[in-house]
């Protein structure tokens, strides 16, 4: 019987996509084909990582942009500072949806429907998004911790904050919610962001609330 290592690299040599199993080729000495499952779609020739073994059977994730995050095989270890580049990713992929910002629970919830579902883990998270020179903002709202692109990568947002500034004489958060539907946080993150640069003036006088006067628009 064979018996493959977890951690191991595999290719796949056969496989039945709607029951999600098939054949992998495992090299040591000799080439062995072992049975394999996976929950994830895997085509003939593609690699694979081993994350569970039995006798002649193991459980496979796709070797991929995520699993490339695992050291040494070592299936309890990942390159964090590589995870805080995919989380920028993550983010930025979703930028014109969600202005870029995602709950820690939002965030791990997409990690585990990725590859590394049976390694990443909440506390491996926690220290990614605490890295000092990470490119994403660690938000606590309400007691929810949000992750969050800065507001000079907000390209979209930035945009559509300055062409409502041209259709209104000044911006609130009211109109900013009314027209676009945004969140208090991901309206506020822009508001400010414009305010600090000195590209708008922020006027508290108001009994309605706060309006922000944008210039050279």
């Amino acid at each position: 019987m064979v018996k493959v290592p977890v951690g191991s690299v595999v290719k796949v040599d056969l496989w039945d996509s709607k029951k999600r199993r098939g054949m992998i080729k495992y090299n040591t000495n000799t080439m062995d084909l072992v049975r394999a499952e996976s929950v994830f779609d895997l085509n003939k020739g593609d690699l694979a990582l081993v994350i569970e073994t039995h006798d002649s059977f193991v459980l496979v994730v796709p070797k991929d942009y995520y699993t490339d995050l695992i050291k040494d095989d070592n299936l309890t270890q990942i390159d964090i500072k590589r995870l805080v580049d995919i989380i920028f990713n993550i983010l930025k992929e979703r930028e014109e949806e969600t202005g870029g910002i995602l709950s820690f629970e939002e965030l791990f919830s997409i990690l585990k429907r990725t590859s590394i579902q049976h390694i990443i883990t909440k506390k491996q998270l926690t220290k990614a998004i605490k890295q000092r020179k990470a490119r994403f903002d660690r938000i606590k709202e309400g007691g929810v911790i949000h992750i969050s692109l800065k507001p000079e990568d907000c390209i979209f947002d930035e945009s559509i904050v300055l062409k409502l500034a041209k259709e209104h004489p000044y911006l609130t958060m009211d109109i900013i919610q009314r027209e676009k539907n945004w969140s208090t946080l991901r309206a506020n993150r822009l508001l400010a962001y414009f305010t600090e640069k000195k590209r708008c003036r922020k006027d508290s006088s108001y009994l309605t609330g706060e309006r922000y006067f944008f210039f050279n628009i």
